[in-house]
């Protein structure tokens, strides 16, 4: 059995929520990515990494930018071991490319 590799299930997630309109898809799963990893509610994890809900909410809906993204957040995915570099690049490829909308359900 092989170890599944973070950074590409936190790409596999941005893909979704690109396609599913996210404004910052890579920031939403790099978000959702470090609260799960954290295994907390949105409430736990907050108070846990010292932020607002609301701010950590956002970002997991893809309103925070990448490069915006608070350091707890990013230290949480770091702890995972994804590439935090490829995700910053797929983000920078993303900003140039034109939106994917998804086509069915």
């Amino acid at each position: 059995m092989s170890a599944i590799d973070p950074t590409v299930v936190i790409e596999r997630m941005a893909r979704r929520l690109r396609a599913d309109g996210a404004e910052h898809p890579v920031a939403a799963a790099v978000s959702v990515a470090a609260r799960g990893h954290a295994c907390l509610g949105l409430h736990e994890f907050a108070d846990a990494v010292e932020l607002p809900a609301e701010l950590v909410r956002s970002a997991e809906l893809g309103s925070v930018a990448f490069g915006e993204l608070p350091a707890a957040i990013g230290a949480q995915v770091g702890e995972t071991g994804a590439d935090l570099l490829a995700l910053a690049d797929l983000e920078a490829e993303w900003r140039n490319a034109p939106p994917i909308v998804a086509t069915g359900p």
